[in-house]
């Protein structure tokens, strides 16, 4: 019993003897603690050192962003050029003292004692003739077993005394009354009482970009991705949540997808794996999986990397991020990004930490809203004005021509101009041609029916002549796929992460099909009541004129069929609710997130 309590003392001796009074010099060489035992952390570090510039002096501030506390440091100056020990430090706090790596010098800071540390400040002054470039390098113990080895400033460039930190100067760290985990895999969202430590330090110590707009100020973004630099390494993290299958950051020349390096987190069952992939237009194919720190979706990349045969310098060359998230992988890649696609507006280098707006999205609110005056609008009111109003209006005319016919001319022009001018707008936003969803091939399919159909109708037989009935269901034919496509596109349009549609758009949708159906029934049965009451059939039956022996010389030829009272009522209706539909659409469309932009407002006039 005496031998196993003296071993006990002897180990809580050497436990309490190993950090007490800090490093010794022998440790300036490696940074590596002189412990008898311990565990060197391979996890990227919780800790950090943040230079801000002064008169002849850098002021540091070793802290965590996640407010962990820390018992031992130590901490020195390096030219990263030659290797050697730069410059002296100076006020340094009760909790610290000088090390000196070279004998009589102050190039050199540990700690004093084991208490818990945040945030130590004190100062590095320069050299007064030194011209060059320094990179502070540290070690952090969390406690007497658990340190990293390495931590790296970001670099300082001095000239003579004039101090300029190759990085924004971040404030003081904000200590906080929680110590929450380094990394948290799943975070609950509902519960809002404890913030994200994910965000800590955005737009000041490291640069972030998340999906949808604005959500790193919000901290709740569904995508996210952090860049932070250390030396000549840059780490990035991301994270995803709505039961996002993978999330992915790319290095792109621009805001859209295509030949891009792309390093995805995959959620592949029970584990999460990191792999680098490489984007050949819109199509990802998996190319390596990195290694060093893959865990927690965090990694490092190194300032020079050659991907794909392709070299990125994240020194010295700016680039987009694009950040995107989905529910489903592939067999060797990552399948559509139907949760988040996102790329900033402009281009920069990673080591210029500031905000990082997301690229506008006005071609996309563009396009959707063509598209919705288009088919919800012209197109629906010109097909029927050709179908239900041919014998009606007739004694008086348009510019030498029936009202039906010069009336669905007009509309027909507005839906094929509006429709090719969408098609040229989204064009232009994606800068190739996309099949990658539903609405993308159903869309493309509406677009080139519109297309035809003006040069189907310049070559139209004159009525009578043998193949007019031909041309007639033919025009018939081509006008109503195109509509049916443009309302199945519609529909799938809601569903894309980038038209930031709610759900119940939907049912408006589905109220204008309603509604434009029961129209048509009813006009139909009107057209069969108005040829039971004449003895000769006139041309009120929509299907009248597609066969080629349609009499257009009948004497009822210029008297409006029965029921045009009825017509006219009905067509008076239609118009007006079809214009409703397509402005409520077209503003959710243009002001969506339409609950965010309503919200805003609400506030907005509350407040004032």
């Amino acid at each position: 019993m005496p031998r196993t309590l003296l071993l006990l003392i002897i180990g809580l001796l050497a436990k309490v003897l190993g950090l007490p009074n800090g490093a010794p010099p022998e440790a300036c060489y490696d940074l590596m603690p002189r412990h008898s035992s311990g565990s060197l952390q391979s996890s990227y570090p919780p800790y950090q050192v943040l230079p801000a510039p002064g008169q002849g002096r850098v002021r540091l501030t070793l802290g965590s962003p996640q407010g962990l506390p820390y018992e031992g440091f130590m901490i020195i100056a390096k030219d990263i050029n030659t290797g050697e020990n730069v410059g002296d430090f100076a006020n340094l706090p009760d909790s610290a003292r000088y090390l000196e790596c070279t004998q009589g010098t102050k190039n050199g800071v540990t700690h004093t004692n084991t208490q818990k540390k945040h945030n130590l400040v004190f100062d590095w002054q320069a050299p007064i003739d030194y011209e060059g470039t320094i990179i502070f390098n540290s070690t952090f113990a969390q406690d007497y077993s658990t340190y990293w080895v390495g931590v790296e400033s970001a670099k300082v460039a001095v000239s003579k005394r004039s101090i300029d930190v190759l990085a924004t100067p971040p404030p003081v760290i904000t200590f906080r009354t929680t110590t929450p985990p380094f990394y948290r895999p799943t975070v609950d969202y509902a519960t809002k009482n404890e913030e994200d430590p994910f965000y800590a330090g955005c737009h000041t110590t490291k640069n972030c970009f998340g999906a949808p707009a604005g959500c790193i100020k919000t901290k709740d973004c569904i995508a996210v991705v952090a860049v932070i630099v250390r030396g000549d390494q840059y780490i990035f993290e991301m994270q995803a949540r709505r039961n996002a299958k993978y999330v992915a950051v790319g290095l792109s020349d621009d805001k859209n997808m295509g030949d891009d390096s792309v390093v995805e987190c995959t959620n592949e069952g029970d584990e999460i794996a990191l792999h680098m992939s490489w984007n050949t237009g819109k199509r990802n194919t998996r190319h390596a999986t990195p290694e060093g720190d893959v865990i927690h979706c965090r990694f490092r990349r190194d300032k020079l990397t050659v991907v794909h045969g392709r070299t990125y310098d994240l020194v010295n060359t700016p680039y987009h991020l694009l950040v995107v998230a989905g529910t489903d992988l592939r067999r060797n890649g990552v399948d559509f990004h139907d949760l988040v696609y996102l790329g900033t507006s402009s281009s920069k280098r990673l080591s210029d930490v500031g905000e990082w707006t997301a690229a506008s999205d006005i071609l996309i609110r563009l396009h959707g809203a063509l598209m919705l005056a288009s088919w919800i609008g012209t197109a629906s009111i010109g097909m029927l004005l050709a179908r239900y109003y041919r014998q009606t209006w007739v004694n008086s005319q348009l510019c030498g021509k029936d009202h039906w016919f010069a009336w669905h001319r007009f509309f027909m022009v507005l839906t094929w101009s509006m429709t090719i001018a969408a098609f040229v707008i989204i064009f232009v936003e994606l800068g190739t041609w996309s099949s990658e969803t539903i609405h993308a091939s159903v869309g493309l399919a509406t677009t080139i029916l519109c297309f035809i159909q003006p040069f189907m109708a310049a070559m139209r037989p004159h009525p009578g002549a043998p193949r007019r009935a031909l041309f007639n269901w033919a025009h018939w034919f081509v006008g109503n796929v195109a509509k049916i496509c443009a309302l199945i596109a519609l529909f799938f349009a809601v569903r894309l992460n980038k038209a930031k549609l709610p759900d119940w758009v939907d049912w408006i949708l589905t109220a204008y099909v309603v509604f434009h159906v029961l129209t048509h029934l009813i006009l139909t049965f009107l057209g069969c009541a108005s040829d039971r009451q004449v003895s000769q059939r006139v041309n009120s039956f929509p299907m009248k004129d597609m066969h080629s022996r349609g009499s257009m010389v009948h004497p009822d030829a210029r008297r409006d069929a029965p029921h045009s009272g009825m017509r006219k009522f009905i067509f008076g209706v239609y118009f007006v609710v079809i214009v409703m539909f397509a402005a409520a659409l077209i503003v959710i469309t243009v002001l969506a997130p339409i609950e965010e932009t309503w919200a805003t407002f609400t506030n907005t006039i509350s407040n004032y």
